[in-house]
Parts: structure tokens; sequence; C-alpha cells
């Protein structure tokens, strides 16, 4: 199969990777705010059983924000399949299993047949006693942590808090990446007229975006993914070809678009960005 098939498969593959992340982001986020919301209404309803056939099996919990979902799995040592519960805590971890469009479609379904989704009451009280075991705890939440040493307890939070940090900071970049690429999709036709911008101009670090939306840099790039050096010379000699989806690996993307406007302020001088034309 030829080289450029399988770079564009692979140039695919990065783009859809990010689409993938961006949507599981926005579906959890969509997911939690909606239990949130309805944090009330939940708890007065009790556990509902969403889905319950031969493919899937999911439970939500308001008492402890859980689910309750089955695994799957076959043995190696005989062969056979086999069904395990286990419970979920994290709304993210549902979107990867479930479609979301199915679980809010699950809940219409459970509103127009209430009793097939609904725990009978003597079931809903012993589910709010003695609440599904999560996996990895002994308590839903944070419960099981409050009887842990004061150090211990600051030890978790700041895991948590590490991992949310994290968990943002991910989505941030993933973001900013995103806008530097429809940036510089949307301004192809604006830039063929201006012309290339030189936007880093130091003794080791060269950066600038051509008149095709492309860029060009003085980054080692030969140890990076197939595709990540593009082909085509280079307007400026010593600089590789590359994309927008490369430069916001290396640079921050706010910075690049930052450096566009000071090298068309520098470049026009005379002109008013700030008006608007039609």
């Amino acid at each position: 199969m030829s080289a450029p098939r399988i770079n564009a498969l692979r140039q695919l593959a990065e783009e859809a990777e990010l689409e993938r992340r961006d949507f599981l982001y926005e579906s959890t986020e969509q997911l939690r705010r909606f239990l949130d919301a309805n944090q009330k209404r939940l708890s007065e309803i009790g556990s509902i059983v969403l889905v319950d056939d031969e493919q899937d099996h999911l439970v939500y919990h308001p008492s402890d924000q859980t689910w309750t979902t089955r695994l799957t799995y076959q043995d190696p040592a005989d062969s056979e399949w086999y069904d395990e519960e286990q419970v979920v805590e994290a709304v993210s971890e549902i979107i990867e299993l479930y479609n979301p469009a199915d679980i809010f479609s699950w809940l219409i379904d459970a509103a127009r047949d209430p009793a097939g989704h609904l725990l009978p009451a003597d079931e809903l009280e012993r589910d709010e006693v003695i609440p599904p075991e999560p996996v990895g705890g002994e308590e839903g939440g944070e419960d099981w942590q409050r009887g842990l040493p004061p150090q211990q307890q600051e030890t978790l939070a700041a895991q948590r808090l590490w991992q949310l940090a994290d968990a943002y900071r991910s989505q941030i970049a993933t973001q900013q990446s995103q806008a530097l690429r429809e940036f510089t999709s949307n301004a192809e036709e604006v830039l063929s007229r201006v012309g290339d911008l030189l936007l880093v101009d130091e003794p080791d670090d060269t950066l600038m975006l051509r008149a095709d939306g492309r860029f060009e840099t003085s980054l080692d790039l030969t140890d990076l993914p197939a595709g990540s050096a593009q082909g085509g010379e280079a307007h400026r000699a010593g600089l590789t070809v590359t994309d927008a989806r490369v430069v916001a690996d290396f640079y921050d993307p706010a910075d690049v678009l930052a450096w566009v406007t000071e090298a068309l302020s520098e470049r026009y001088p005379h002109v008013d960005f700030s008006a608007v034309y039609e």
C-alpha cells in the first residue's frame, strides 16, 4: 500500500482521536449536568433499571450516584462465558461503555413503563440501606475516607485535585490544538493574499506561518510519527514543513495566534485591525 495513503490514514486517525476525546468530554459533562440538575427527583424515584436484556444491563443508584453494569467475559480455563456485575462511579466511564443517547432514551422508556424499570418498594428500601459496593471501596462516594487519618485524607484529596487538574489541562490542550487547526483551515484564503508570516525568529527557534496554511519550523521532527514532517520545499532554508497539529504539540496555540497578530501589526502598521469589513 502506498505511503501517501498510509500517512493520510494516520492523520485521519489522529483527527478522529481528537474528535473522540471532545465527544466523550462533552457527553460526560452533559450527562453529569443532567444528573446534578435532577438529583432531587432521582432521589425520590430511587434506583432505575435502565436496561436489562441479553446484551446490556445498567442500573443507576441515585442514593450514592453509582451505576451497576454487567461485565461479560470468557474464562480461559474452561472457555466458558460468564457474567459479572460491577459498580461504576465515574460518569466518564459510563459514557465510554454506553451511548449517551441510549441512556436518555432508557430514561424516557422508564417513564412509559415504570413497573418494568423501577424497583419494588421492598427492594428499593434494601437498596437504599445497603447500596451496591463500588469497585475498590466499601462505601459510595467519599464516605469511606472519613475514617482515615487526617494526613491520609489530605493525601487522597491532593491526588484527586491533581487528577482533576491534569484532566482539565488535557481537555484545554486538546481544545486549543483543535482551535489552531481550525484557524489555519479558515485562514487559507486570506493567507494566500497576505503571504508568509514570520512568527518566531530566534537563533535557536524559528517558526513561520506559510501562505498555504501550513507551518515551517526549525524543530527537529525526525523522531516524530510519519507525516509530522510534510513534503514540499520549505520557503526558508533550513526549516521543515509541518502542520498546526504538530505545532500545537510544541507551542502554546494561544501564543501562536498572538504572534500572528503581532506579525500583522508589524507588517501593516497603518492598518486599523479593529475595523470590521463586510
